[in-house]
């Protein structure tokens, strides 16, 4: 019976290394909004294998080990390979040969593999720290992750781009005749295709893994507001921005800007931003 109990959890976080796997075999196969959704299913299983395990009473080593395994996947080596595609795509060498690509290129691209090496060793550091029960130390991989993800996904569901073409200024004028693109949404596709961008925030993300700085985590041991004050500021500032993201969708707002799909990585830099705020408040205290 206790093995069929150990066995549930291990089930989703299966279903999680599954995700990334698929995700990885989208990327390479002109998916990558597909792939950067694998990102956000493997996270809804990450979610519930630790969930189930503490509620029927299954924590295992063996399922510690594979979760951790499976986060390296999905929240590790697939967006490494996301940005991978995404730095050579904006250097106008995607699908091109590897003996056509210039060196310089490809190492940069390369960069993009900064995120797996760092997600491998905050997971190591993960696993080996009993103290990081309340908060984490660093922010965690799938933070990381969906930020990359939130990518290819404003590109292809917002601005209908194909994320392995390389864009230009004149392609995005063009283009604004038929999408009725204003100067805010040229100028924030010409920030989000730049390859420049893509290289500083995979480093960015990369050594917020791994510096020693409290990140908050929504592990609620209880509801009190006081205890959770800085998790209930959080979600009620994400619902106000997801709010902001979608209200053109309910009605118009003149002089809104449209954010949508945008909201992914504004979120996790909200998130990042409030874990800052708190260490510098409690500091002063």
């Amino acid at each position: 019976m206790q093995m069929i109990k150990n066995f549930i959890p291990n089930l989703f976080t299966l279903s999680n290394l599954f995700c990334g796997l698929l995700g990885i075999y989208f990327s390479f196969h002109e998916a990558l909004h597909w792939a950067a959704v694998m990102i956000f299913v493997g996270g809804f299983f990450d979610f519930f294998d630790g969930m189930i395990a503490r509620l029927i009473g299954a924590h295992s080593e063996l399922g510690k080990q594979l979760d951790s395994l499976a986060d390296m996947v999905t929240f590790g080596v697939l967006p490494g390979i996301i940005l991978f595609n995404l730095i050579l795509s904006a250097q106008g060498h995607y699908f091109s040969n590897f003996s056509e690509i210039p060196i310089t290129s490809f190492a940069l691209a390369c960069t993009g593999f900064l995120i797996p090496l760092f997600g491998a060793l905050r997971l190591a550091k993960f696993n080996t720290d009993e103290n990081q029960s309340d908060e984490f130390i660093g922010i965690p991989t799938p933070a990381a992750a969906i930020f990359i993800a939130g990518l290819p996904i404003v590109l292809h569901w917002q601005y209908f781009l194909n994320s392995y073409i390389p864009h230009s200024v004149a392609e995005f004028v063009s283009l604004s005749q038929i999408y009725y693109w204003n100067n805010t949404d040229i100028g924030i596709m010409l920030f989000i295709t730049n390859v420049w961008f893509y290289v500083l925030a995979g480093a960015c993300l990369s050594l917020l893994m791994v510096l020693p700085i409290p990140i908050l985590s929504f592990k609620f041991k209880n509801l009190n507001w006081k205890t959770n004050l800085w998790r209930y500021s959080f979600l009620i500032l994400a619902i106000t921005t997801i709010g902001f993201a979608f209200i053109h969708d309910i009605v118009y707002v003149k002089g809104l800007p449209y954010i949508q799909w945008l909201v992914i990585p504004i979120l996790i830099t909200e998130f990042i931003f409030v874990s800052i705020i708190k260490n510098l408040v409690s500091a002063d205290h």
